[in-house]
């Protein structure tokens, strides 16, 4: 059964969060599984995930500050504004050891968050992001968006979302994800991307945390294979076109992230 619940993070923004099934038991070397949705989408485009792993551990599903039923009013839509969101709702859950899951914007949230969390991270697993590590984000796709986004927003978003589905994506499925993000407001659509353009490079964070890491992509968009490999991560593929991967191809990522949690408890145990 899911319980929503909620936490004051940073700037007093309250974090909406859904929590579903339990750690398996007291002496469970994994509290929570817990999944970060990307820029203008929110908590609920995890369901196929909730629903296949919330029988055997603990999962939580978090709007960060902004986005789906989180509260407004932040000044920064950062990156590492977000990790609080993140630290602050696994800090109220009593979560002692967690495994981040990311998808696109989130997979920086996750670096950030394994960070500013350190031993109570275990493993992260991006999901169709870590592409271009090594890239300088200022100078990268986000800034070339976000100066897009200054000109025309409405017009800028509405490509971005379009753009991010394959031609078989079901309508069903991008009506509902496309619906959300356009809704969501400007200023949080505009400062998260802005919070993505002023972020640091990330292939030394990425490198520098030693855990294991995972990234699950879609086969069909480009990524930087020999910056994902060098900064220490695995990277598995998804046979879609789509950005939504876990949302494309639910049953071929549930069973990626499955060996990804798996593999993350037997590293800490051994």
């Amino acid at each position: 059964m899911s319980v929503t619940n909620s936490v004051n993070s940073y700037a007093g923004v309250e974090i909406v969060y859904d929590v579903e099934g339990q750690a398996t038991g007291s002496n469970s070397t994994l509290d929570a599984i817990v999944f970060i949705h990307g820029w203008t989408c929110n908590r609920k485009h995890w369901r196929n995930q909730i629903s296949e792993f919330s029988d055997r551990h603990r999962t939580i599903a978090i709007d960060l500050a902004g986005h789906g039923e989180s509260g407004l009013g932040r000044s920064e839509y950062s990156m590492p504004a977000f990790a609080r969101d993140v630290a602050s709702v696994l800090e109220q859950e009593h979560v002692g050891r967690a495994i981040l899951v990311g998808y696109s914007m989130g997979g920086m949230v996750i670096l950030h968050a394994a960070r500013l969390l350190g031993n109570k991270v275990i493993g992260l697993v991006g999901v169709d992001t870590f592409k271009f590590l090594r890239n300088d984000p200022g100078s990268g796709r986000q800034s070339e968006q976000l100066h897009v986004m200054a000109r025309d927003y409405d017009s800028a978003v509405q490509q971005m979302v379009l753009g991010m589905f394959a031609d078989d994506t079901p309508d069903a499925l991008r009506e509902s994800i496309s619906e959300g993000m356009l809704a969501t407001p400007r200023e949080v659509g505009f400062g998260a991307m802005k919070g993505m353009s002023d972020d640091e490079p990330l292939f030394d964070l990425a490198t520098s945390l030693k855990i294991p890491k995972m990234t699950i992509n879609a086969t069909a968009r480009e990524l930087d294979k020999a910056a994902i490999t060098d900064a220490g991560v695995d990277l598995r593929m998804v046979a879609t076109k789509g950005h939504f991967v876990m949302n494309e191809n639910p049953e071929e990522f549930n069973r990626l992230l499955s060996e990804a949690v798996e593999s993350n408890l037997q590293v800490l145990n051994s």
